[in-house]
């Protein structure tokens, strides 16, 4: 299954090989499978497959979805889980049912997924918007670039970019025309524009073109997908730049944004809001077997309120 955002990896993939929470519906003793002379019970199975790496993440996704279903539970509506889970169908089309098979889930299980991931979600945002204060304002202006315009080719293959490079950078070279002939972006689309607040086009590719002065062109630019792996080449080519003005209250609304796009993605931010939740929840371990499976919070909750003491900044939302 390909997962709903980078947060959803490593949060809540739902296992379905060892389904301890059947385990706890039925007594200790219960027979799961009798022969000649033995039984098979429950408690033998719970023993067996709870040291399993597939029984150790069930528990950690059973965990953050009771926990966050308790404090964030009606702040995710069934009808936003419904709409991503179609939305996921509908990509995959007649291959949705065996992907969801390949991938151990049910369509109540990846529904549940999609739910406990959007809750974390929410959470981490609410929590970011508390990071929302002056200072963090005027350390987001210090790093912040204003809006660029830049054509864009972006490209499949090493060869195909370091020839089309050297057509664009030949003398009386029409950059926008080679760029929509080449480009391999859906529509043909070529001309952007964004600043470094902007999420619209990979990071590197942003980077590469604030360094450019007007009318200059990239090297090629290399992007590895983090999900699939597969390599994407552009060439940019900046067309006007912005000055960035002296008051950083210019570009507040942006900052808001890179402020938000920065803490969201932060894993270890991330881990602070869970750690928190987890505390409020007053989640007691009592078998060893489980004793790590919180261990990556665990790290993070004696800073999961540093948010809310080392600075004394108003906040401006």
């Amino acid at each position: 299954m390909k997962k709903r955002s980078k947060l959803a990896a490593g949060i809540v993939t739902l296992v379905s090989v060892a389904t301890l929470a059947a385990c706890s519906s039925t007594t200790k003793d219960t027979n799961v499978i009798t022969m000649k002379g033995d039984t098979i019970t429950v408690s033998d199975f719970y023993n067996q497959v709870k040291s399993t790496s597939a029984s150790q993440q069930s528990m950690l996704t059973l965990v953050l979805s009771r926990v966050f279903e308790q404090q964030y539970g009606d702040k995710v509506s069934d009808k936003k889980v419904t709409e991503s889970y179609n939305k996921t169908a509908s990509s995959y089309g007649d291959s949705f049912s065996s992907a969801l098979s390949q991938a151990g889930l049910t369509t109540d299980s990846y529904k549940q997924q999609i739910r406990t991931t959007m809750l974390v979600e929410y959470a981490v945002k609410e929590a970011a918007k508390k990071e929302l204060t002056t200072k963090n304002y005027k350390t987001a202006y210090e790093n912040y670039t204003p809006e660029v315009t830049a054509q864009v080719i972006k490209l499949d293959s090493q060869d195909t970019a370091n020839s089309v490079l050297s057509e664009v950078k030949a003398d009386g070279a029409d950059f926008a025309k080679i760029a929509k002939e080449k480009t391999t972006e859906s529509k043909k689309k070529y001309e952007y524009k964004f600043d470094s607040a902007d999420t619209t086009l990979p990071t590197d590719v942003m980077s590469a073109a604030f360094k450019l002065d007007k009318d200059g062109i990239s090297d090629v630019v290399s992007v590895v997908d983090s999900s699939t792996y597969k390599t994407t080449y552009y060439i940019v080519k900046v067309t006007a730049k912005e000055e960035k003005k002296a008051d950083w209250k210019s570009y507040k609304a942006r900052l808001k944004k890179a402020i938000m796009n920065e803490k969201t993605s932060d894993a270890s931010f991330q881990n602070k809001v869970i750690a928190a939740a987890l505390e409020k929840a007053n989640v007691k371990i009592k078998d060893k077997a489980f004793a790590d499976i919180l261990a990556q919070y665990a790290t993070s909750s004696s800073s999961s309120s540093s948010a809310n003491s080392s600075s004394t900044s108003s906040s401006s939302k």
